[in-house]
């Protein structure tokens, strides 16, 4: 989950499970991918991946847990920069539901990556974004829970690029992120507008 890919960290106010997990991502409308999937074990991490595709877009989402504690604090969703922006009205139309079905604080990587890169092109923090005390730390995460907003977040008031690209895909790709997107950038010959996004931001 790299560049190529919108992420956002949905923590539950609640701690559950991953069997309770599924069921909760089911009843908002993502599809359990089981075939992907392993539950965790004593010896092993659980890694459970979940879909909602129409036509409005792909939203994916992905549950890790720990050898012998299949406790579920969160997961990561996401979707390809190269989606249409109904992928965003997609998303924070399911977290509403789930948040109508259990309290979720949602946490935008986001918006650290991009205040971290501003201040890395500032000297602030050194390439691997460190540098800073834990005071400045600590209050740079609380700015990145965000409302469940969706006009909030369309305003884009941080303008940060990569939100604002897939707010701009007015026809966008219904497509996975990782290595699909990237072969997709590369087949159709769009490095040099994704090169340029990396520029600007990086």
């Amino acid at each position: 989950m790299g560049l190529e890919a919108y992420l956002l960290r949905i923590k539950f106010q609640t701690p559950t499970t991953e069997n309770v997990a599924i069921e909760l991502l089911e009843e908002v409308g993502m599809r359990y991918l089981q075939d992907k999937s392993r539950l965790q074990n004593k010896d092993s991490y659980g890694d459970l991946f979940f879909e909602l595709r129409t036509s409005k877009g792909l939203t994916e989402a992905n549950v890790t847990t720990s050898p012998g504690d299949p406790t579920v604090d969160e997961f990561s969703l996401r979707f390809s920069i190269l989606s249409p922006k109904t992928a965003i009205e997609q998303t924070f139309d399911l977290l509403q539901k789930l948040n109508a079905h259990t309290g979720i604080e949602v946490y935008d990587t986001e918006i650290r990556n991009h205040i971290f890169r501003r201040l890395r092109q500032t000297g602030k923090v050194d390439r691997n974004f460190e540098g800073l005390n834990e005071e400045d730390d600590a209050a740079i995460d609380k700015l990145c829970f965000i409302s469940l907003s969706l006009d909030e977040f369309k305003r884009n008031e941080l303008e940060i690029v990569k939100r604002q690209m897939v707010l701009n895909n007015t026809d966008g790709e219904i497509i996975e992120g990782g290595s699909t997107t990237i072969n997709f950038i590369e087949k159709k010959g769009l490095f040099n507008r994704f090169l340029g996004w990396i520029k600007k931001e990086l």
